[in-house]
């Protein structure tokens, strides 16, 4: 299993203690992604990231911490997420096919000779 430890440009104060790395322990799944989507996070849309990052950090971030990071932790919290799909090769996993080339004739059967 991947996970992801972010460097924060500006460390944070959780429980007292400054925190200068989070970990993003893994790859949201489905159900936690709520009404957003991977894209959503990969473009750093902030109310994805509110969502999302507090099910799958250590230590564990709430909501309104995110929404109150400065634009730099927030930037390396992004990129963090954007790291679980280095090396995907959708080349490798998407096929092209042309369904022009296909032939769409229906073959014909010829009927049976009538006795006479």
């Amino acid at each position: 299993m991947q996970q992801q430890v972010v460097t924060l440009p500006k460390p944070i104060t959780l429980d007292g203690e400054t925190v200068s790395k989070i970990t993003i322990s893994r790859e949201p799944i489905g159900s936690e992604m709520g009404q957003y989507t991977a894209f959503d996070l990969m473009e750093g849309n902030l109310k994805a990231l509110a969502y999302v990052l507090p099910k799958i950090t250590r230590p564990q971030l709430s909501r309104k911490m995110i929404l109150a990071m400065g634009a730099t932790n927030q930037l390396a919290l992004t990129g963090g997420f954007v790291r679980f799909f280095d090396g995907l090769d959708l080349d490798g996993l998407v096929e092209t096919v042309d369904t022009t080339k296909t032939e769409t004739a229906i073959p014909t059967t010829k009927s049976p000779a009538k006795a006479s």
